[in-house]
Formats: C-alpha cells, structure tokens, sequence
C-alpha cells in the first residue's frame, strides 16, 4: 500500500542519563534488536563506529531490560514500537530524545502481484483516514495521530 503511518528510529535513554543527542552516544554502549531496521539506520551512520559496544537482542524488551539494568546506555528502536513499550510500561524511567537515526514509513504488503488484495487493504486504509478510525487508533495506542493517509 501506500504509506500510512511516520516512524522514526528513536533514542531511548534512562531518566537522569547524560546522554542528551546523537553525539553523546560516543563510548557508550547501545542495544539494538537484531534484524530490525533500527540495525541498518545504526550502520548507515558513521558515528556506530564510535560505540563501545553495540549489542543485539533477539527482542526490544530484552533491550529495553538491559536498559533498565544498566548493561546499556541507549537502546535505538522503531518510535511505534517504544512509545507502546512506554504506554504499557508506565513504571518504566525511560527518556526519548529529540534526536534520532532518521524516519522511515510503513505500508502494508502483499503478495508480489496480488494488486486486488493490495487495493481493497489500501481503500480500507483511506475509508478509515476519511471517518476518523485511523486517527483515534493512532491516538489510543501512540499518543498521538501519526499516520499519513488523507493529510
């Protein structure tokens, strides 16, 4: 489909940490989930070279445990997915910086060919933009409106 919701691969940090930008994570030990595209926008940035260590995990609450626990000073993860984690997670003393490894947007995907099935998902996607569905399910489980269909 078309794109239909923004995402940025985002910096969490511990409430009270020192790290304030992309610049204070020289040194410092950053977690990753294996695989994700957080992983590819760490790499396409210079600075990875200058991490202590850059640690993946298999999931992002594993990550986001090590956090917790001090094994890492950041974890750099999709801002659907955290800001989800931190919903669900109040208890949790994490902070999200301003900065972050770029933006991406999602789609929905079909079998290579399927067009029928990519044009119902995708007038189904523009039926909710129009009546409001897709801004209130944005807003119930992030926040705030994030998708990009109909602005």
């Amino acid at each position: 489909t078309k794109p239909y919701l923004n995402n940025r691969q985002i910096i969490v940090v511990k409430d009270g940490s020192d790290i304030k930008s992309k610049n204070d994570l020289v040194g410092k030990n950053v977690g990753v989930q294996k695989g994700s595209s957080a992983v590819d926008a760490i790499n396409a940035d210079e600075i990875h070279n200058q991490f202590a260590s850059n640690p993946t995990y298999e999931t992002n609450v594993l990550a986001f445990t090590d956090l917790e626990i001090g094994r890492v000073d950041a974890v750099v993860v999709d801002e659907i997915v955290a800001r989800y984690y931190l919903a669900q997670n109040p208890d949790k003393k994490f902070k999200v910086l301003d900065d972050s490894f770029g933006t991406e947007q999602y789609g929905i995907a079909a079998k290579k060919g399927n067009t029928e099935l990519r044009d119902k998902v995708q007038a189904t996607l523009e039926d909710m933009a129009k009546d409001g569905t897709m801004k209130e399910i944005s807003e119930k489980w992030f926040g705030e409106d994030v998708t990009t269909i109909g602005k």
